[in-house]
This record gives C-alpha cells, sequence and structure tokens, in this order.
C-alpha cells in the first residue's frame, strides 16, 4: 500500500475510532494499516432501494445508486444482489432481522423513527439527501461503506455516473451575439476543413452523441462523438476524453464511411445518410440491410427504401438508428439555415 493511501486510511481509523466512541459504541477492535481487518465477510451483499419521488425514487436516485451499490460491491469483493424498490417499515424491519444488509433510504431523519435509530447505523451522504443504512451490529461494514464512499465520491467515475444521470441538456442554438454553437466549434471546424465535412454536420453528431459532453461514456463509446478504443487506435488517437483527440477519431471515421458510399456510387444525399446509419449501427450492419433491401425487390442505395424493409429484417430492427439519421440531419439543416440568415 502506498504512504499516502496509508496515512488516508490511519485518518480514517482515528476519525471512526473518535466517531464510534461518541455515539457510545465499541470501536474496531483491530487496528492494522490496510482494511483486511474490518472486511465483511459475505459473498453475496443483499440491498433494497427505498426512496421517495423527491430523491429520484422513480429514475435518477434508483439508477445511480444501483450503479453506485454494484461499485461498491465490486470494492467488497462480493455480488449484489438488488431487491425490488419500495418504501416502508419492512425494510427497516428486514434490516434488523438480518435479511436484508444494506438499505438506501431517503431522508433517513425523516424515515426512521426517533425511538429506533438506536437499531441503525446511516453513512455519509451519497447525493441528494440519500444516505446508505445498516443494522447497528455491523460496524464493520459501515466502516468500509464510509471509507470507500469518501474516495468514490470524488472520483472521475463519480462524476461521470452522476452526470449521467442528473445532467441536463438543451438543444443547440447558434448564439446569435458570437456565432456559436458548441464550446467546441473552433475544433470542430479545424477538423471538418481536415475531412472535407461541414462542420456543422460534425456538431450536429456531436450533439446527438453526447450533448456536448466530453466525459461521456456508453458501454465501450466514449467522449464528445462516441468512438471506441478500437476505431480511435486506426486513426492514431489513445485519449478519448480528450477533445481534440475525439473529435479527430470521430471526424476521420466519419469521412472513411462517406467515402466508402462516395465510391460506392451513391447520390450526395445517400452518402451522409448511410454514413451516418453507419456511424451509429456499424458499416457491416448496414450492409445487411442493404442487402435484405435488395431481396425485397428496393433499391439498396436509397437510404429511405431501405428503412422500409426494416419491418420484415429479422435482425435488424432499425428504430433507433432511423430516428439517428433523421435527427441529425434535421439538426443540421436548422443550424445552416439559422447561420445563414
Amino acid at each position: 500500500m502506498s504512504n499516502s493511501k496509508t496515512r488516508h486510511l490511519a485518518g480514517c481509523i482515528v476519525l471512526s475510532v473518535i466517531l464510534f466512541t461518541l455515539a457510545g459504541m465499541q470501536p474496531l477492535t483491530v487496528i492494522s494499516d490496510t482494511l483486511d481487518g474490518y472486511r465483511y465477510q459475505k459473498d453475496t451483499l443483499r440491498c433494497a432501494i427505498a426512496l421517495g419521488r423527491q430523491a429520484g425514487g422513480e429514475g435518477k436516485g434508483m439508477w445511480l445508486s444501483q450503479d453506485m451499490l454494484g461499485y461498491f460491491g465490486d470494492y467488497a469483493d462480493a455480488s449484489v444482489e438488488i431487491l425490488p424498490a419500495g418504501t416502508g417499515q419492512a425494510f427497516l424491519d428486514s434490516l434488523k432481522g438480518d435479511k436484508l444488509d444494506i438499505l438506501v433510504l431517503a431522508y433517513p431523519d425523516d424515515n426512521i423513527a426517533e425511538e429506533d435509530r438506536e437499531n441503525y447505523l446511516v453513512s455519509h451522504l451519497v447525493r441528494n439527501n440519500i444516505h446508505w443504512v445498516i443494522p447497528r451490529d455491523h460496524p464493520n461494514l459501515m466502516f468500509m461503506i464510509n471509507v470507500w464512499l469518501e474516495d468514490f465520491t470524488n472520483s472521475r467515475l463519480y462524476k461521470r455516473t452522476v452526470n449521467r444521470y442528473y445532467r441536463t441538456y438543451s438543444r443547440p442554438r447558434i448564439n446569435p451575439a458570437t456565432g456559436e454553437v458548441s464550446p467546441f466549434d473552433d475544433l470542430i471546424k479545424a477538423y471538418g476543413a481536415k475531412t472535407g465535412i461541414d462542420w456543422l454536420l460534425l456538431a450536429s453528431l456531436m450533439y446527438q452523441e453526447s450533448q456536448y459532453y466530453v466525459e461521456a461514456e456508453y458501454k465501450e463509446a466514449k467522449g464528445l462523438m462516441q468512438v471506441n478504443d478500437v476505431t480511435a487506435a486506426r486513426y492514431g488517437v489513445s485519449d478519448l476524453f480528450s477533445p481534440e483527440g475525439n473529435i479527430k477519431a470521430g471526424s476521420y471515421h466519419l469521412r472513411y464511411l462517406i467515402n466508402k458510399y462516395r465510391q460506392e456510387g451513391l447520390d450526395s444525399v445517400n452518402v451522409i445518410k448511410f454514413a451516418l446509419a453507419s456511424y451509429n449501427a456499424g458499416d457491416g450492419r448496414i450492409e445487411q440491410c442493404r442487402n435484405h433491401a435488395l431481396s425485397e425487390g428496393k433499391d439498396p442505395n436509397d437510404w429511405e427504401e431501405v428503412v422500409t424493409t426494416f419491418a420484415t429484417n429479422n435482425k435488424f430492427i432499425g428504430k433507433t438508428t432511423t430516428a439517428y439519421v433523421r435527427d441529425i440531419i434535421g439538426r443540421w439543416e436548422e443550424l445552416k439555415e439559422t447561420l445563414q440568415k
């Protein structure tokens, strides 16, 4: 263990001993410079999420809590079983009855009766009045939770996870005073010039992929233009959370797709539509769709005709990609029209 981590953990141990003592509890009995002495020895952590609407029990707070319980399970080397969400005394009784290990609860001061609070331990704040509650007779588990929360809530992963569910975005509009579309106009224009792609098309695609959020991440796709590591490596990019690197990889990949369909002799409108569809679904998948359209007697070089055959294509539903192409082109046309006024 590094010296800095050892000092940090030692400080946490001292603070925890003080807090347990002030609370009338026995401090942890084994003191060491690692967490090994405090491991909560369970292979599975049984958890429940009981959040009211104000704390996001029907959406943001619930999904954030599920992700964080999963991350904590990785840290504690335990699998996590999440029981159906709900509210009420039954969850608190399950904690007391040792049928539940962790309860994610909003506003614990309001939801745990004062005369009953001695039966539970409440974690540090997670977010928006959300805390984790455990039985009082498992102080080792609470020690682990609080040490982990202190580190995790200051991490990049926590910020990305919160932003995934709580960040709000507005529709991109050109600033009438400056003519700006996004915070990255200079980079978009530069790579638009290098690739020969209208920078407003790149801006529209970027908004569709990330809403101009640098740390956007979904499955293997990362960053402003949601590029995966394999594609990025093709264009010499290693850091996909770098705005310039991500824009470079995304722009050059779109150029590759545009050139692919140009070389096949498609008209300019369909070149863009098929390139965008391939950016979203992969060019191999779009080739399968074109072949299916041909088998249905449709023109495989006309995007709109290919779309009509998605209903009979049992290998590709196509609704997401159809909306993706439509939205990017619609936004691109809107931006061009606004900029020309």
